[in-house]
């Protein structure tokens, strides 16, 4: 069964990454407002369309932490978003490890989830490579401390989520309810802004992008739900490694040194984790 967890945690991660590097291009040319709106909007239609096939009712109390983890998740895509407008795929993405870092501590220290010790030392090699990823020239970058912010709402939003999925375990709906939720913040900002034009080509990219981290979502909560947030996060915390050297390929982003020795590590701690 571990196995199988262990396999939705790679696939996760691969979604993850496929989606974030999909939105680089028509945040810098579209902007971040109407690229949150495309993306949470296609996100939202797509898990409530799923959810219809997978439909029970839930207890109001895990509908109440849905709405918060909602509010949170559509706060923290308008401030990444924000980071990705001006700065390199690989910069802004490498704070999602922050994200990652409030729920594993959450699982291994509130709910004492069992990690076997290579399993840990991967863990600290998977978090070590996105810190050097992220920290590359050891400097200040106020453009980046909108993402770093907008992460810190999306590691808490695991846990509120976790606390929804332990009163219902139909995590379809809960994702759908909260990604609906954070579509109404999106909407609300860009409406205040009155910011909605986004070219057809840009569009269709966010759209697709939203959808491939709906099914993100799915996984990640899947993890959540079987009680593996610990070891199972921690692989989709290898994102930022993957980012970086995929938006070297893609996007042509500046990668010294350190950013490779970060993406070796963590590509070892995600081999531990995996095999262990």
């Amino acid at each position: 069964m571990l196995n199988t967890e262990i396999g939705i945690g790679v696939v996760t991660l691969a979604l993850y990454t496929t989606g974030d590097l999909l939105i680089k291009k028509p945040s810098e040319k579209a902007g971040s407002v109407p690229v949150s709106l495309v993306v949470s909007a296609s996100s939202a239609a797509f898990l409530t369309i799923l959810s219809f096939l997978f439909y029970s009712v839930i207890q109001l109390i895990s509908l109440v932490f849905s709405i918060i983890t909602g509010i949170m998740m559509g706060a923290g895509t308008l401030l990444v978003l924000k980071s990705l407008e001006s700065e390199q795929v690989s910069d802004t993405i490498s704070m999602v490890a922050i994200s990652y870092v409030i729920p594993v501590v959450f699982g291994a220290l509130v709910l004492q989830e069992n990690v076997p010790g290579f399993s840990l030392l991967g863990i600290v090699l998977i978090f070590a490579g996105s810190a050097v990823i992220a920290f590359k020239e050891m400097k200040f970058n106020s453009a980046l401390l909108p993402a770093v912010f907008g992460n810190i709402l999306w590691g808490f939003q695991f846990i509120t989520f976790d606390y929804a999925l332990q009163y219902s375990s139909n995590l379809v709906v809960i994702a759908a309810t909260g990604s609906v939720i954070a579509l109404l913040i999106v909407f609300l900002y860009a409406y205040i802004k009155s910011d909605f034009k986004i070219k057809k080509p840009y569009a269709i990219e966010a759209t697709l992008a939203g959808i491939i981290l709906g099914l993100s979502l799915s996984g990640a909560l899947y993890l959540v739900l079987n009680h593996i947030i610990t070891l199972g996060l921690s692989i989709v915390a290898t994102e930022p490694a993957l980012v970086t050297l995929f938006g070297k390929l893609i996007y042509k982003d500046r990668v010294n040194t350190a950013q490779i020795a970060g993406v070796l590590l963590a590509v070892l701690g995600i081999i531990l984790v995996g095999y262990f």
